[in-house]
């Protein structure tokens, strides 16, 4: 197998951005970042959600079999979870009664939501930009194109084959940053509020369960 020349790809890249004219640039930037950040969400996503996938089955029968210390460990291997932020309130608050309880599932329930949703909207603006800058640089290139036809006529079609290629070119790059990233936004944004239910409907389960064992107990 032959080896790749990377001079050659750098040169076709190049090639490329100089036929888009100057909006190729941004457009290539705006892609860059977009992605930049739908990794980072989906990162602190997974993070979020691994609790949920490995301890929380694991965490109710152990909680059944030996207690909540035992359960509580189980639940330690995954600490960044969004269940076992709020497990913790409850455990941490419980003395001081349900009203103390609520205050502090609701605190960290804001708090984790606020960090979910962070580089959500900049990633869905960048999404609706990338289209718009496309349509940008097809106006560019139509110009382009006008101008050369003002100047030279039609005789010389090499002249305005450029404009209308960066027109294109810009068009489907646009589209091309658009359309993957907005698919990618809206998954994730769908699994995001599927662990905030998870989590919260769970939480407030084991919140029944921790008030209804004190009552026992009196």
């Amino acid at each position: 197998m032959a080896p790749v020349d990377q001079n050659s790809i750098l040169e076709a890249v190049f090639g490329i951005l100089f036929r888009g004219g100057w909006v190729l640039a941004p457009l290539f930037a705006l892609g860059w970042f977009g992605w930049f950040l739908m990794i980072e969400r989906y990162g602190y996503y997974f993070m979020l959600k691994g609790s949920r996938i490995n301890g929380l089955g694991g965490f109710w029968k152990t909680l059944q079999k030996s207690g909540e210390e035992a359960a509580f460990k189980k639940l330690e291997r995954r600490r960044f979870g969004y269940f076992y932020a709020l497990a913790s309130d409850i455990r941490n608050h419980k003395d001081q009664g349900p009203v103390a309880v609520r205050n502090a599932m609701e605190a960290t329930r804001h708090r984790i939501s606020v960090n979910l949703s962070k580089g959500l909207k900049t990633i869905s603006t960048c999404a609706a930009i990338a289209p718009l800058l496309g349509l940008l640089g097809t106006v560019s290139g139509m110009v382009h194109t006008f101008k050369s036809i003002q100047l030279f006529g039609f005789g010389n079609p090499v002249l305005m084959a450029d404009g209308i290629s960066e027109a294109l070119l810009t068009t489907q790059a646009g589209l091309l940053v658009a359309f993957p990233l907005m698919l990618a936004y809206n998954f994730l944004a769908s699994k995001v509020e599927k662990v905030e239910e998870i989590a919260w409907s769970e939480a407030l389960k084991y919140e029944s369960y921790v008030f209804a064992n004190k009552s026992e107990e009196k």
